[in-house]
């Protein structure tokens, strides 16, 4: 098959959990499929990251750009509802990445397809072609959440306001393709409320299982770890969260407790947490594993989020003992004090770490119960062969 695979972002370096998954399924794909890539350039390493692209004989185009992340504003909000199309889309309105679509499809010949996130939607052109949308999340549910949370009133009118507006866009949207995937049943049950005649598959996200593998003699004790991109608000409410409510009841019994917060663009509020004893803010780090490693618990005290955490996969493929809340731990299946801890209280949240440092023997029991999961659930491989017969079956039908 001849797949044009539209992203606004490259995908390598893998830094963040939408880079991880694209490159995976992209890894995958082009096993056996032909895939042209058409992205944005954002960010100084894109052209390194396309190299890497071309590497897996993926034939690659980049349109110039400076994204500035989406800031809310009055102006913002302003486009936004005059245009009646979300923040995130707004920003990426771009007449270039328009034209090189144009003229892929004008001179080249394509089976399918495949639009990354609701970002490139608005890029979509009439053609006598099978499309997919790849969702990671559902962003109105993000922002619905985010309403629920917010305690200022002028921030909550704004959270509604954008989930209003995601839903409505949403609803806009979706139908015109020929298949919507999301990364679990939550998302499809979210989606499909407001769109209920869309067909929509599960693509499921996943962990390299050759990269992410035990490594126990790193481990060092009354060490607890989260990871994930510092400038993405639920990540920022989740380790504040944890440092403020969890931590010191975790601390009343276990002093030495020690608490590794690593992701790129910690904000400054991240940052200042810093201050605190015994808490390491890394930023970006070249290589997540030594730090799961070393970790004895991995903590997930989300509050806000969509889609699923492929930061849980990587520390289960390492088989470590994870303690998350409902909202971390969502649409993954995990059985809950089996092969992950669940807890939304943040005082049994704490009493659950407590428990497993002090239980070494429940604590590998756990870890292992979770890695067994994780390699019969969510390799990479399978999942990108999921999506390839998603491919191949709408490809098919319009072949007739």
């Amino acid at each position: 098959m001849k797949i044009l695979f539209l992203s606004i972002t490259v995908p390598f370096p893998a830094t963040d959990g939408g880079r991880i998954r694209v490159l995976n399924l992209l890894t995958q794909v082009s096993k056996t499929d032909q895939i042209t890539f058409l992205g944005l350039e954002t960010a100084p390493t894109d052209q390194e990251g396309i190299a890497y692209l071309q590497s897996l004989g993926i034939s690659c185009y980049l349109v110039p750009h400076q994204a500035s992340p989406p800031k809310i504003s009055l102006g913002t909000i302003t486009k936004s509802i005059i245009q009646k199309k979300p923040i995130t889309v707004t920003r990426y309105d771009l007449s270039p990445y328009r034209r090189k679509l144009g003229e892929l499809i004008q001179f080249q010949d394509f089976d399918l397809i495949h639009y990354e996130m609701f970002h490139t939607t608005q890029f979509s052109v009439e053609v006598n072609l099978p499309t997919v949308l790849s969702t990671q999340n559902i962003d109105s549910y993000i922002w619905a959440r985010l309403s629920e949370k917010a305690k200022n009133p002028a921030q909550k009118i704004v959270y509604l306001s954008q989930k209003r507006a995601f839903r409505r866009y949403e609803k806009l949207i979706s139908p015109k393709f020929s298949i919507t995937t999301c990364v679990s049943e939550t998302d499809r049950n979210w989606l499909q409320e407001s769109c209920p005649n869309l067909r929509i598959d599960v693509i499921p996200n996943g962990v390299d299982l050759d990269l992410y593998q035990p490594n126990h003699d790193e481990k060092i004790p009354d060490t607890l770890l989260y990871t994930g991109s510092m400038d993405w608000f639920p990540n920022e409410d989740a380790v504040i969260y944890c440092v403020d409510e969890i931590l010191p009841i975790i601390r009343s019994k276990r002093p030495n407790i020690k608490f590794l917060i690593v992701g790129q663009h910690p904000t400054a509020n991240v940052r200042k947490l810093s201050e605190l004893p015994n808490i390491e803010v890394t930023g970006r780090v070249e290589d997540v594993k030594p730090y799961i490693a070393r970790s004895a618990v991995y903590v997930v005290p989300l509050r806000i989020g969509g889609g699923t955490r492929l930061k849980i996969l990587e520390a289960l493929a390492m088989e470590k003992a994870v303690v998350s809340t409902s909202v971390g731990a969502e649409g993954l299946g995990l059985i809950n004090n089996k092969e992950i801890i669940i807890e939304d209280n943040p005082r049994q949240f704490a009493a659950k770490v407590v428990e497993l440092l002090e239980n070494p023997d429940r604590c590998r029991q756990l870890g292992k119960k979770g890695q067994s999961r994780v390699q019969r659930d969510y390799g990479w491989q399978a999942i990108g062969e999921k999506l390839r017969s998603v491919y191949a079956s709408l490809v098919e039908k319009s072949k007739g």
